[in-house]
């Protein structure tokens, strides 16, 4: 067990889920919000299993969960933010965010799992030995040793292959989203409708997801990631990925952000940052973020 501490504040290869959004500024399936008994059933299971901590992202699942759970629970329910070099300022402060707007007590607890041989690998299953250590952790936190880890997990998720899925199962965190069947488009109706800022954020998984299986993580290499997508975020993006490896970044682009960039000069801008990080190799992917097919790279200048 690693060491930490707590604070208080209010594609590893798979395919990474983006919002859709409809001209009237509502989700998809804005009309398709779970029956008043899902929601009952999930209120009593949340009181059954009370009291609650709520693994909080600086995403749209796990804010909800968050927010439904201090509804119904009150003080019972309190949120946890794993921090680590892993994950961005951006999404902590997105998570701090949701917690203060769900009005949930907020904790943050450091995790390390850089210290797990099997994250660094980066085998396939760095996602089961980053989920490990962020529950072992909560699991030692003394204040919550009588509470019920819950998770965002909801029913879009595809269980098949998702090693952190299994960290969560062994143990026992429970995902009442998933279990009531309530699925993406319904838990981002949700979030609208609650004033979740999170509501159409694109998703945002850990840094290290932009890595290529096989290739080492370090913290060098996450804080890379992490800088170069914060150049893209100020550059106008929200949809984007700086995948990381030896001496190359490939970038990916929403295409339609893409086209209606006007000022080209953000590649400049990206390849000198890239540069002063030792990074010589600037690519960007023609077929623009989560495109089909095998990578058309091309060179970002050129």
């Amino acid at each position: 067990m690693s060491s930490h501490s707590t604070t208080t504040s209010s594609r590893d290869g798979r395919p990474e889920e983006v919002p859709e959004r409809t001209s009237s500024g509502t989700t998809d399936g804005s009309d398709s919000l779970p029956d008043r008994q899902t929601i009952v059933q999930l209120s009593s299971w949340l009181l059954e299993h009370r009291p609650v901590v709520v693994a909080l992202s600086g995403g749209v699942d796990s804010a909800l969960m968050a927010a439904i759970s201090v509804e119904v629970l009150g003080s019972d329910a309190v949120a946890v933010t794993g921090i680590s070099a892993s994950l961005s300022h951006e999404e902590q402060q997105a998570a701090r965010l949701s917690a203060r707007i769900a009005g949930i007590r907020h904790l943050e607890v450091a995790t390390s799992e850089l210290s797990r041989p099997g994250y660094r690998a980066n085998a396939g299953d760095r996602c089961y030995h980053c989920k490990s250590e962020l529950y072992d952790v909560i699991l030692s936190v003394e204040e919550l040793a009588q509470h019920t880890i819950i998770d965002g997990a909801q029913a879009s998720d595809d269980s098949g292959d998702r090693p952190g899925m299994k960290a969560s199962g062994e143990r026992g965190v429970k995902s009442p989203l998933r279990q009531f069947g309530i699925d993406k488009p319904q838990v981002r109706e949700m979030a609208l409708r609650r004033g979740l800022p999170s509501w159409d954020r694109p998703a945002r998984p850990c840094l290290a997801s932009r890595v290529p299986v096989g290739t080492e993580v370090d913290r060098r290499l996450l804080q890379q990631i992490e800088a170069l997508e914060a150049l893209l975020s100020g550059e106008g993006f929200s949809i984007y990925r700086a995948r990381c490896g030896g001496n190359r970044v490939v970038v990916e682009i929403d295409l339609e952000q893409l086209d209606q960039c006007a000022d080209d000069r953000w590649r400049q801008r990206f390849e000198a940052l890239a540069r002063s990080l030792g990074i010589s190799e600037c690519w960007l992917d023609a077929r623009g973020y989560g495109g089909p097919g095998p990578a058309r790279l091309e060179p970002l200048i050129g």
